[in-house]
C-alpha cells in the first residue's frame, strides 16, 4: 500500500453516548484491547504515524474525542506539523466555550450527526435524551464562526422516513454537506440488525430524494459506506458519490487506536500490528493486511461488479460472521434480489 493520505486517530474508547448504531470495534463480541496511552506518549504515537504514513490528513473519532482532556493539545499537536485535522464527534460537548478553544484555524473539518430532523428519534439513535438539541446547537456555533461542518446520517428503518425532512434541516442549519451512510452493523449495532437495517428499496428511495436535493441546492451529498451495486444501482446517480472498500489502495485510511494497534480501517477488528514496536510498511505489507484485502465472499465469485465494490463490507462481516470472506450482513440479508452480472 506504501504511503496513504488519511489517517484515522481513535482518541478514545470512552463515549457518552449508547448509539443503536454504533459499530465501534471494541463492542464487538471478541475481547478487544482496551485502555488509552498518556498525552506524551500519544503524542510520539502521533509523530511516528505521520513521518512513516506521510498522512497529510488526521481523523480524530472514538468513542467521543471530546472525552478526551488533552484533545486540544492533540489537535494543537497536528496542525503544528501542517496537518489537516478533521472531528467526528457527537457534538454533545461541543459547547460555546469549547468550540472557541477548538476553532482558531486548528480544525479543517468537523463531522456531527444528523440523525433525524424529529428529536426524538435523533434522541432514540443516540441513546441519550438531549442529543438532538446539544447538536444542532453546536452546528449553530460552528457556523457561527464559519467552520466547516459536514452533517453524518446513519439511514436506518428508524429515521429513513424523514430523510427528506432531514436534508431540509441541513440546509437550514447551513452545513457544508452530508454523509448518507448506510447502517453498516458492528460492534453494538449488530444486536440491532432487524430494527436498523433497511432493505434495498428503501435505500433507493432514499438516494432518489439524495439526488434531487444535490442537484436542487448544488449540495454535496456523499456515501461513503458501500452500498453493494448488485443491490442498489449505484451507477444512475449523477451527483452523489460513492465509496468501497479501500482496504490496500491509496484511498485507504488506516485507523489507530488508543493503545497504538493498526487496523485496515475504523470498521474493522483485525488488528495489523502495533505501530509503537513494528513499523508501518511491513504492518502494510504483512500477511493479514493481504488475506483481508484479497477476502471475497463465495456469493461474488464470477460477477464482474465485484472489481467495483469488492465484495461489500468485509469488515462488518468479520463483526458479524467472523470472517471477513463471509458476506455483508447487508447483501446476507437481500441476497436473493442481488444482479449479478456475469464476467465473460
Amino acid at each position: 500500500m506504501g504511503r496513504v493520505r488519511s489517517l484515522v486517530f481513535e482518541v478514545t474508547q470512552r463515549c457518552d453516548h449508547a448509539c443503536l448504531h454504533c459499530y465501534n470495534v471494541w463492542k464487538n463480541e471478541r475481547p478487544y484491547p482496551r485502555g488509552e496511552l498518556g498525552t506524551a506518549e500519544t503524542l510520539d504515537l502521533l509523530d511516528r504515524a505521520l513521518e512513516q504514513t506521510g498522512a497529510d490528513v488526521v481523523t480524530l473519532s472514538g468513542g467521543e474525542p471530546l472525552l478526551r482532556e488533552d484533545l486540544v493539545e492533540i489537535v494543537d499537536h497536528l496542525a503544528g506539523r501542517g496537518r489537516s485535522v478533521v472531528l467526528i464527534s457527537n457534538g454533545s460537548r461541543l459547547d460555546e466555550a469549547t468550540v472557541d478553544r477548538l476553532v482558531p484555524d486548528l480544525i479543517e473539518t468537523f463531522e456531527l450527526p444528523l440523525l433525524s430532523a424529529e428529536r426524538e428519534i435523533h434522541d432514540r439513535m443516540s441513546g441519550v435524551d438531549g442529543a438532538f438539541d446539544r447538536v444542532t446547537r453546536a452546528i449553530a456555533e460552528l457556523k457561527l464562526r464559519g467552520q466547516t461542518v459536514v452533517g453524518v446520517f446513519v439511514a436506518t428503518r428508524l429515521n429513513l422516513p424523514g430523510w427528506e425532512e432531514t436534508i431540509d434541516l441541513a440546509l437550514a442549519l447551513g452545513v457544508d454537506g452530508l454523509m448518507f451512510n448506510r447502517f453498516n452493523p458492528g460492534g453494538s449495532g449488530r444486536l440491532h440488525l432487524d430494527l436498523l437495517q433497511a432493505a434495498p428499496g428503501e435505500l433507493e428511495a432514499a438516494l432518489d430524494i439524495a439526488e434531487q436535493a444535490s442537484l436542487r441546492y448544488d449540495f454535496p451529498i456523499a456515501c461513503s459506506i458501500a452500498i453493494p451495486p448488485c443491490l442498489v444501482d449505484t451507477g444512475r446517480y449523477t451527483r452523489l458519490s460513492f465509496g468501497f472498500c479501500a482496504a490496500g489502495t491509496e484511498r485507504a485510511y488506516p485507523t489507530l487506536d488508543p493503545l497504538g494497534n493498526l487496523r485496515p480501517c475504523n470498521h474493522s477488528p483485525t488488528i495489523l500490528g502495533n505501530l509503537r514496536r513494528s513499523g508501518f510498511d511491513g504492518l502494510v505489507a504483512g500477511a493479514t493486511l493481504q488475506a483481508f484485502v484479497a477476502a471475497r465472499p463465495a456469493f461474488c465469485a464470477g460477477c464482474s461488479l465485484e472489481l467495483e465494490c469488492r465484495g461489500g463490507c468485509k469488515a462488518a462481516a468479520e463483526a458479524c460472521f467472523g470472517s471477513a470472506s463471509e458476506m455483508d450482513p447487508f447483501l446476507a440479508a437481500y441476497h436473493r434480489q442481488a444482479r449479478r452480472r456475469r464476467t465473460g
